[in-house]
């Protein structure tokens, strides 16, 4: 049987401190609570693939690799975005989603190619990442109402961010339940090493 992963760049330090604090105050504000209980503070870095146990094997050695070969990447947060028709309703979710953005710099779009290129490119996706890619750190998702997303976007007007954070490593997390939407840390790779 198949199993479905991420992959992902999981915030940290600061970073994680302050998008927890707004995840949470947009939890209480909307009572949307799907961000706050099924993720941490992440970016998706490529294709989420399907995979056997047999080639989760392959996978991870060939994920392994292509870290170590990579090189720190520096990015920005900065701003701040929401959609009202998220392609989650094929799940049975909400189409409402709101976002910080990621700025997408040339080495950030290096990465995902290369990772595109090299590792994602060769098993099946059940969710693909391939086109226009968007970086972004999801604040809520799945369970924001349309009154909560109205309430999101009114009080991120009021808030700014303009952070540089650091990529320096790919972590692969399994994703599970009905809809794949709630997941846990599979394992972790740090570039260089």
């Amino acid at each position: 049987m198949k199993k479905a992963y991420s992959l992902i760049v999981n915030l940290s330090g600061q970073q994680y401190k302050n998008i927890r604090s707004l995840q949470k105050e947009i939890s209480v504000l909307t009572n949307a609570r799907r961000s706050m209980e099924d993720w941490l503070p992440h970016i998706t870095i490529g294709d989420g693939p399907l995979l056997s146990e047999e080639e989760m094997i392959i996978y991870e050695k060939t994920l392994e690799e292509f870290c170590r070969t990579q090189k720190k990447v520096t990015a920005k947060l900065k701003g701040f975005t929401g959609i009202d028709n998220w392609k989650g309703t094929e799940l049975g979710l909400s189409p409402y989603v709101v976002w910080i953005d990621v700025e997408v710099n040339e080495y950030l779009k290096n990465l995902f190619e290369k990772l595109r290129d090299n590792v994602t490119s060769k098993y099946e996706a059940w969710l693909p990442r391939t086109i226009n890619y968007t970086p972004h750190v999801t604040l809520a998702f799945a369970d924001l109402t349309k009154e909560g997303y109205e309430k999101s976007l009114e009080l991120l007007k009021t808030k700014v961010i303009d952070e540089e954070f650091v990529i320096d490593n790919i972590t692969i997390v399994e994703c599970y339940g009905e809809d794949k939407m709630t997941s846990v840390e599979y394992k972790r790779f740090y570039f260089g090493s």
